[in-house]
């Protein structure tokens, strides 16, 4: 069974789930492929889900539930000053990290940077920085950011991930069953326990 981490930096969720999938993936000695996708395009054309867009009385839930999760994993999240940046310099260099195999290491980074630390995300500059965090060249991530192979592939994967039932992030796809939502990852690692290799 191959695992799918549906993603992407705009989620505050994806921030906290990608500091547990990676772990739970090897637990269960499960292959993991970091797949980024649009979610601004996905909740367009499903017509997705927009928490912070609900009733207030949500949206105060919504906003501590995620300082709770936070908390319970140890990190610090909250939302850029000029949020929500433009993504999808990042999603492409997400994808070119992948190819690398270096997918965890700087899909993390760049969460970290936005989600902790007010970074850029559609600063060229910014990601190439972080591509030196994780040992990758920051002017091939440059160009990556900028290329038109990895948007088509972005918008592909989108495609795909609706295709697959895929309607928010984070969400991993065993192949047969959708986890949405870092909540879900306890629930996933019950399913693998019950589907050894």
């Amino acid at each position: 069974m191959t695992l799918t981490f549906w993603f992407d930096v705009h989620s505050p969720w994806c921030y906290l789930a990608a500091h547990r999938i990676g772990d739970l993936a090897r637990k269960h000695k499960r292959e993991l492929l970091w797949r980024p996708l649009h979610l601004p395009t996905m909740a367009d054309q499903i017509n997705g889900r927009r928490p912070l867009e609900a009733n207030p009385a949500f949206v105060a839930w919504y906003q501590q539930d995620l300082q709770d999760w936070a908390a319970l994993q140890k990190l610090n999240v909250h939302y850029h000053s000029h949020y929500p940046l433009r993504n999808s310099r990042a999603l492409r260099a997400c994808l070119w990290a992948a190819e690398q195999n270096k997918a965890e290491s700087f899909v993390k980074r760049v969460l970290l940077g936005y989600w902790a630390e007010e970074g850029d995300i559609s600063s060229l500059d910014q990601l190439a920085l972080w591509a030196g965090d994780c040992g990758l060249d920051g002017e091939a991530v440059k160009a990556a950011a900028q290329s038109e192979t990895y948007k088509a592939q972005v918008a592909s994967n989108t495609q795909e991930a609706i295709a697959r039932g895929v309607f928010g992030v984070p969400t991993v796809d065993t192949g047969t069953k959708l986890y949405f939502g870092n909540d879900r990852l306890d629930l996933l690692d019950l399913h693998l326990t019950s589907q050894p290799i």
